[in-house]
């Protein structure tokens, strides 16, 4: 396993029309098979994104649909699912929200960088905010402006 995906990079892989399709699907193409580990938070973020009409619109999907959707993903030989995390995870976790200021995203962020950081892993990610953990070997995807 190579990276920890963040939801916001697999959910533009799941829907066609996202702003960040091409450098999700980019990144995607690249990945060997078992390069992909998809933990529990982003399995439950990406079910909750594809039932949610804020997100998707008119193309949400019902409960049965975004499990297909779900489990199509996970056939993928590139995933590798996460069900036990490393023992070092919650050493990782303490020290990543050590001395920070609360923050709605906090917990989550702070989470999934430890599951990189205790696998040995990239985190792969849209999101900026995950500069804020200085020992996470990080992959920031971006949205060519050209």
């Amino acid at each position: 396993m190579r990276s920890i995906a963040d939801a916001n990079v697999l959910l533009p892989l799941l829907t066609e029309g996202h702003a960040h399709r091409a450098p999700a699907v980019s990144w995607w193409e690249a990945c060997d098979d078992s390069d992909v580990g998809l933990c529990l938070p982003v399995r439950m973020a990406l079910l909750r994104l594809l039932t949610n009409s804020r997100v998707m619109g008119s193309s949400i999907l019902r409960p049965e649909q975004a499990w297909e959707v779900l489990d199509e993903l996970i056939g993928d030989p590139r995933i590798v699912v996460i069900d036990q995390i490393p023992q070092t995870h919650s050493q990782h976790l303490r020290a990543n929200v050590q001395d920070r200021e609360p923050s709605p995203d906090l917990w989550t962020d702070a989470w999934l960088a430890a599951l990189a950081q205790a696998t040995d892993c990239e985190m792969t990610t849209f999101d900026k905010g995950f500069r804020a953990f200085p020992k996470l070997k990080l992959r920031l995807l971006s949205v060519s402006t050209s």
